[in-house]
């Protein structure tokens, strides 16, 4: 096997603790819409590592990439070199957002490092501006407050260390506040708030490669390949919920987070599906035989198809101690050629794991990566979750007393569970009755929360795709595990209607107010 050096991967977190379419229909509103897209990266800094080139190809990749979108984006402004302070930043949006109407499209994305208290409040999540001579940290309620003033809706990728803080998912005890909700925010974050978010770079000093694993699984599900990937049905067009479907599958090295949850009616991207598409990637339609495997399973099976003559590799990267071990992954030349290349058409392949004896679980990353004029590209990436064969496994499940769909909230589910595994979970009404599955044998994934755990969110709606009435629901968790089903139950959750919800701040504020009065 011949090695491969030139991938590693940069860990973009700081090493310091600071604390719809309406009745009209797509076609109608998309004629009346105007898009416009502010993209920040930032590549230099004075208190954490360079990443260049990296946050100025992200920008570059998705500058591009929204520049094939046939609704016309009106402007799209890019600070590749980074932006040094909240100001900067205040002005830039203005600058680029400034003649927005209601209805109109502004898309933000920042691309940097970024920074979590994991002990304090999620209010306290931020991202650093820098451009390597000035740095400023950018908290999510100083992006809320900028944002806010902008009319339409708001487009936010967040692409850094612990984002998913910023809309309080992936967070170990939840969120204590919460940003950028209701129906004027859309949001994509690269990682949990407990996460970190990783980068390649190329090692040879004459290439210019390098990017966020995250970014490019963007750019490549909106097209940047020419087969538009995220697009599932085939319609031309993109939605959130299908790119939030597309990055959770072929991005692996951390958790994307997304708000609302399952939005299914916002078009990200549109294109003609009718035309002629040039296929400019490699490797195409990676399909694994399954990411949920058993201990004592040695292989995965998976199939692609070569667009071109290459020169393939794969990575395996193992989760261990608590991090993913990009400087000890393991690389395997395709070699299908005596000259080491792979020729065109549909492969199938088998890759062996170190998963040997009943204890061999845990989680590994596969990446495909061409070599092409010097520089590796990522083509694909899965996370394999690697299960015990048999249990016990420890379950537990927590969540919020109570939430308020209607105000745009979603109910944080914490599925907690001592092993790698595959999650069912399931919301049920007070007689027990399913309203809605979130999740069927799901493979779980290495989300850093403590104590272990993977995140779900619910909307409030039921599998039909209604709003639940207000009333009591459950949460249930079900693993199996060799022959043995294990089964756990959330405390009651309580979904409240915005009458209901009034109503009980109102006695709070007057059960405030008497205590105030005592106290005098």
């Amino acid at each position: 096997m011949r090695a491969v050096r030139w991938i590693v991967a940069l860990m973009l977190c700081a090493l310091l603790p600071l604390i719809g379419w309406g009745e009209e229909g797509p076609a109608a509103q998309e004629d009346r819409i105007a898009l416009r897209a502010l993209l920040v990266g930032c590549d230099h800094f004075q208190s954490q590592p360079d990443t260049w080139p990296a946050a100025s190809r992200n920008v570059e990749m998705l500058s591009e990439a929204l520049m094939r979108d046939e609704r016309d984006y009106a402007l799209i402004r890019s600070y590749a070199d980074g932006l040094s302070s909240v100001e900067q930043l205040y002005l830039a949006v203005l600058e680029a957002f400034g003649d927005a109407q209601e209805g109109d499209v502004s898309l933000l994305y920042i691309g940097t490092h970024g920074v979590f208290d994991e002990g304090g409040s999620n209010a306290g999540a931020a991202l650093i501006l820098s451009d390597g001579e000035g740095e400023e940290l950018l908290y999510a309620p100083m992006l809320e407050d900028i944002l806010d003033a902008i009319p339409g809706q708001k487009v936010v990728i967040l692409d850094a260390c612990n984002s998913g803080a910023f809309i309080g998912k992936g967070l170990s005890g939840g969120a204590d506040r919460i940003f950028f909700s209701g129906p004027d925010y859309k949001v994509l974050c690269s990682a949990g708030g407990s996460e970190a978010s990783w980068y390649f770079q190329s090692t040879q000093e004459t290439s210019a490669a390098g990017a966020s694993y995250f970014a490019t699984v963007l750019a490549d599900g909106l097209g940047s390949g020419g087969d538009f990937a995220a697009d599932v049905n085939a319609d031309g067009r993109i939605t959130l919920k299908e790119v939030y479907a597309y990055l959770t599958e072929n991005y692996a090295a951390s958790t994307p987070q997304v708000y609302p949850q399952n939005d299914g009616d916002f078009v990200l991207f549109a294109y003609d599906a009718d035309a002629e598409r040039a296929i400019g990637k490699a490797v195409t339609d990676i399909t694994f035989e399954d990411t949920l495997l058993t201990a004592g399973e040695s292989s995965v099976a998976f199939s692609l198809t070569v667009r071109r003559q290459v020169e393939l590799y794969y990575q395996i990267v193992y989760h261990e101690n608590g991090a993913w071990q990009f400087e000890q992954a393991q690389h395997f030349l395709d070699g299908e050629q005596p000259d080491g290349t792979v020729l065109p058409g549909r492969k199938i392949r088998t890759l062996a794991l170190n998963t040997v004896g009943e204890d061999a679980y845990g989680y590994a990353i596969i990446q495909l990566i061409t070599l092409e004029e010097g520089r590796p590209v990522l083509q694909g990436a899965r996370l394999l979750c690697v299960q015990p064969d048999v249990g016990p496994v420890s379950l537990n499940v927590a969540t919020d007393p109570a939430f308020v769909p209607g105000l745009g909230q979603e109910l944080c589910i914490l599925a907690q569970h001592d092993v790698p595994c595959g999650l069912t979970v399931n919301i049920l009404d007070a007689d027990g009755q399913l309203v809605r599955r979130l999740a069927y044998e799901t493979p779980s994934r290495p989300q850093q929360l403590s104590p272990n755990a993977s995140s779900f969110y619910w909307d409030g709606r039921s599998n039909g795709g209604d709003m639940a009435p207000p009333g009591l629901y459950t949460v249930q968790l079900r693993v199996r595990l060799g022959d043995s089903l294990y089964v756990r139950e959330s405390a009651p959750v309580e979904l409240l209607s915005l009458a209901e919800a009034e109503a009980l701040e109102a006695v709070e504020a007057v059960d405030m107010q008497e205590a105030d009065t005592q106290g005098e």
